[in-house]
């Protein structure tokens, strides 16, 4: 839901997450946040506590922006990560 949000309005915010699915959005969406940071720091995206925005700039990046929130994705990363040490 998060990130078929963020990338059709460019933007999130956190409270219909919060209320629909009975979670604390910074605690649940921690690791994806983290992931988030760089973006932030390029000017790419702007976080408050109300949510997330896309800016400008960002938009042309949205679905790179978007991966954070994948968590498929990362595991997929994981398990490739692992089968080439092997």
């Amino acid at each position: 839901m998060s990130s078929k949000t963020l990338i059709c309005n460019f933007q999130l915010a956190y409270q219909p997450i919060e209320q629909r699915y009975g979670i604390d959005f910074t605690d649940y969406f921690a690791e994806d946040l983290h992931l988030l940071a760089p973006f932030e720091r390029d000017g790419l995206v702007e976080r408050d506590a109300l949510g997330i925005r896309v800016t400008p700039r960002g938009r042309l990046l949205i679905r790179n922006i978007c991966m954070c929130f994948d968590v498929y994705l990362r595991k997929q990363a994981r398990t490739q990560q692992f089968s080439r040490v092997i």
